[in-house]
């Protein structure tokens, strides 16, 4: 069958769903996925469970598929419904953004903008910029989605974002345009308490011991662990685990010999240079260019950038900024 025999049935099953689904169909395949068991979807929302039952059948006999099946315990969903509660999913997010935004609007907001921010972006670009921006327009409502960027790329070009804050996208369509905003490089970390802590132009195989822990494979700084790390350290050793969460990385490289390298734009969020600091950075002997990452910067539609961004953004580059 041919990727072009579905789409009769796909545009029927649309014309379904946008015809006679209703969104309390979508919060209850939400809640029976999470809940397992329809009499506690229908308590979580507030429905009768012969009317959740209800529901549920009316939906399946809709798209005449199957969504949840029983088993010892409950139900889970099938595979069918699996995929449909992923996608009401992201509706009832989109939804529940918008509410959030209205709502603010009605309470007084004179504008809105929905952005998004790599980790590194949104402590080192977004928040002292959020800070001095809203010195001047304390009526704006400012959503922000912090994520991989990736994901938040893709929702830009979907709509659902006005601006990402992240590193320039190896793909971008011609209908968007990124400026980059601040240069970042690789650092390698470590607690105050690391053996190594006060040495100056460390040799980086006095490493050789260390546990290392890996950023996650999705993210530049990723790239120079394998490149620059394990190409003199192959028998390194690290946690088995990979992760962007600031106060899961601050807990593991509590560590016993813990170090792990990160995007030096990360080190705001760790408190670094503050009195109560967790981590510190290695004075490793290693040339710049091999630590160099792609820069922050933002990414955004041409034809249809948000009023306030340009406005944000030359508070960036203002001389005092």
């Amino acid at each position: 069958m041919h990727e072009s025999d579905h789409f009769p049935e796909s545009r029927l099953l649309l014309s379904r769903l946008t015809r006679q689904a209703r969104l309390r169909q979508l919060q209850l395949l939400l809640a029976l996925q999470q809940c397992g068991s329809i009499g506690r979807a229908a308590e979580q929302l507030g429905m009768s469970q012969s009317a959740a039952t209800q529901a549920l059948t009316e939906l399946e006999r809709l798209l005449d598929t199957r969504l949840f099946e029983r088993h010892a315990r409950g139900i889970r969903p099938t595979q069918a419904g699996q995929a449909l509660t992923e996608a009401a999913r992201g509706v009832m997010h989109e939804i529940e953004d918008a509410a959030e935004t209205l709502a603010a609007m009605r309470l007084g907001a004179s504008a809105a903008l929905r952005l998004g921010a790599i980790p590194s972006a949104a402590h080192s670009i977004l928040a002292p910029l959020l800070a001095r921006f809203y010195a001047l327009h304390p009526q704006v409502h400012v959503d922000v989605q912090e994520g991989e960027g990736a994901r938040l790329v893709s929702l830009l070009i979907g709509g659902a974002l006005d601006a990402v804050f992240c590193r320039e996208p190896a793909q971008l369509p011609a209908s968007h345009a990124f400026d980059a905003l601040l240069a970042d490089e690789a650092v390698f970390i470590a607690a105050p308490s690391h053996p190594l802590a006060a040495s100056r132009c460390v040799p980086l195989e006095l490493l050789a011991d260390a546990r290392w822990v890996l950023p996650t494979s999705s993210i530049a700084v990723r790239d120079v662990f394998e490149r620059v790390v394990l190409a003199r350290l192959p028998q390194a050793q690290w946690f088995p685990v990979s992760t962007v969460s600031l106060p899961v990385l601050e807990s593991l490289l509590a560590q016993p010999g813990a170090v792990t390298v990160a995007p030096r734009s990360i080190l705001p969020g760790l408190g670094h240079g503050a009195a109560t600091a967790g981590v510190c950075v290695l004075d490793l002997l290693l040339p710049p260019e091999a630590l160099r990452l792609a820069p922050l910067g933002v990414a955004y539609p041409r034809e249809t950038t948000p009023a306030l961004l340009p406005e944000m953004l030359a508070l960036w580059r203002a001389p005092d900024a």
